[in-house]
């Protein structure tokens, strides 16, 4: 038997509201230097409460807390140069901690026991960690190889890449495909490929999934 979960913290609500301040104000920030620290300390805030909603009888939670301290670590050493190469194996954690999340908040929402507002802002936090599951993809394929991708906004000065891919990765997953950025390599355009289908599925099993779960909690209160 399936064992349902009830989910009696605000833990993705809180979430949320972390992700939609650091995807908003972010690029508003990075350029400017002397404030981009506000971008960087809402990505590190964002990833913390990202781990608190990982249900505790998860072993996730352990492996999310042990994997955050070294993203966190190498991430704001590579901001400032301090070790070589650290922001590439950032990205590469960052990268593997979102697909770990991914997993978990998963697991927790087909658990579920009922459709409630919890479990629709769970979604809403799965749909936009996805995003930024391929925004470190897309850092980390254009540290290892800038030729990768061209546009305007990857044009030097940039202060974020992170930011910068975050949003090329909402557009593609959204598959609103703006072109300001685009893939020049066949890594590159095969990532796009796989966001855009996965954005795609996303939307039509969700809605499939709420409205289901939705139609059965009715009959079960109606057969009462």
């Amino acid at each position: 038997m399936i064992r349902k979960v009830i989910f009696s913290n605000h833990g993705f609500r809180n979430l949320l509201f972390f992700l939609l301040l650091y995807i908003f104000i972010s690029p508003f920030l990075v350029d400017y230097p002397s404030i981009a620290i506000v971008t960087h300390s809402l990505l590190s805030f964002t990833l913390v409460s990202s781990v608190w909603a990982v249900q505790k009888n998860q072993n996730y939670r352990s492996i999310a807390m042990t994997l955050l301290l070294p993203v966190l670590i190498l991430y704001w050493l590579g901001l400032y140069e301090i070790i070589p190469f650290d922001l590439l194996s950032a990205y590469a954690l960052l990268a593997l901690f979102y697909i770990l999340l991914i997993i978990a908040f998963g697991g927790q929402l087909i658990r579920a026991k009922r459709i409630d507002l919890q479990v629709i802002y769970g979604t809403l936090c799965l749909y936009l960690i996805l995003g930024l599951l391929w925004g470190a993809l897309y850092s980390l394929l254009y540290e290892l190889s800038p030729e990768s991708f061209s546009g305007a906004l990857l044009e030097p000065p940039n202060e974020s890449l992170l930011t910068t891919f975050n949003y090329f990765s909402m557009v593609t997953l959204t598959t609103l495909g703006y072109g300001d950025i685009t893939p020049q390599s066949h890594a590159a355009g095969a990532l796009c490929q796989v966001e855009a289908i996965t954005g795609q599925f996303y939307i039509a099993v969700l809605v499939a999934w709420l409205v289901g779960n939705f139609i059965a909690d009715r009959q079960q209160e109606l057969q009462k």
